[in-house]
């Protein structure tokens, strides 16, 4: 019987990366998260036995020795968005808080050496700076002898009714990889047909406007900050028309949205809920893109 994959969770928000992959088989067995507020709706919602030890459930990366993280298979970051957004201030590798936590991803890899890497972010990220940030993580990541394939995948591609568009960057260590799969490409996971609406989530029929005559499949990308503008708004991305009233989205709505299960909990105010939402990763998308990468290990790797 071959050996359990395992990954670890950087910047790990509330768990969409943990929901994921641990639905394949993927074992976690170390998580990264600095945020207060998405520490506690991580731990209401994991009862994995590592995340009561300080040292695998640290806040600061750069506190951590990265030698001492245990040995893992797959590193998952949704590594913060803001620097890089197109509703930031798209300083990126600048932000000093945010921007250069991708030097510790890039650490992490050059010091454990996993057979494989899955990180996601803005869309905006691919063109920021003129290409350069872009160019930076892709050639960094090739000189610690990794493959890398990007994509700009959809979520109402992977059956959940919001655009939230995000690039995928996945990547294989070669050394551990069968000669012939050295320099093969990772094909990203075909599109799903989206049969669910917002209607369907929002319980109403969901229209452009007040007359309530054309419907609205697909919803807003759910972002952190800049809520309650109001349908009216170009901003807008909580609200919706809904049986030609005006309603905002709650958790329990946005939950599904974003593939997360029923069964999640927030033991929050409900705008850090919506804040950790617009955070968070679309969890059907990376799931999708995570049973790739699991297939890709079984058939490539060097027994």
């Amino acid at each position: 019987m071959p050996k359990k994959l395992t990954f670890i969770d950087l910047f790990a928000g509330i768990g969409g990366f943990h929901i994921a992959l641990k639905s394949l088989g993927i074992k976690p067995i170390f998580t990264c998260e600095i945020d207060r507020y998405a520490r506690e709706t991580y731990l209401k919602n994991f009862k994995d036995p590592y995340l009561k030890n300080n040292n695998l459930f640290p806040q600061d990366i750069w506190d951590i020795d990265f030698k001492k993280i245990p040995n893992f298979d797959i590193l998952c970051a949704g590594f913060p968005c803001q620097p890089f957004s197109q509703v930031g201030q798209k300083k990126g590798f600048k932000d000093n808080k945010s921007g250069n936590l991708f030097f510790a991803i890039e650490e992490i890899l050059k010091i454990k050496k996993p057979i494989a890497f899955i990180l996601e972010n803005v869309s905006f990220l691919k063109n920021h700076d003129n290409g350069k940030t872009f160019k930076t993580i892709y050639t960094k990541l090739q000189n610690l002898n990794y493959s890398f394939d990007s994509k700009i995948l959809k979520a109402s591609d992977y059956g959940l009714p919001t655009h939230r568009p995000r690039i995928y960057m996945v990547g294989f260590y070669k050394p551990k990889l069968k000669n012939m799969f050295k320099e093969l490409p990772f094909i990203f996971p075909e599109k799903i047909k989206l049969n669910k609406t917002i209607s369907d989530i929002m319980g109403g029929f969901c229209s452009t406007d007040f007359t309530g005559k054309k419907e609205r499949k697909i919803g807003f990308t759910m972002r952190v900050g800049g809520g309650r503008s109001g349908v009216l708004d170009r901003r807008n991305w909580d609200s919706y028309i809904i049986n030609k009233k005006e309603v905002r989205i709650s958790p329990q709505q946005g939950l599904e949205l974003m593939g997360f299960p029923k069964s999640f909990k927030f033991p929050v105010s409900n705008s850090q809920a919506l804040k950790q939402l617009g955070n968070s990763v679309a969890v059907n998308v990376v799931k999708e893109v995570a049973k790739k990468v699991q297939n890709y290990i079984d058939l490539c790797k060097i027994n």
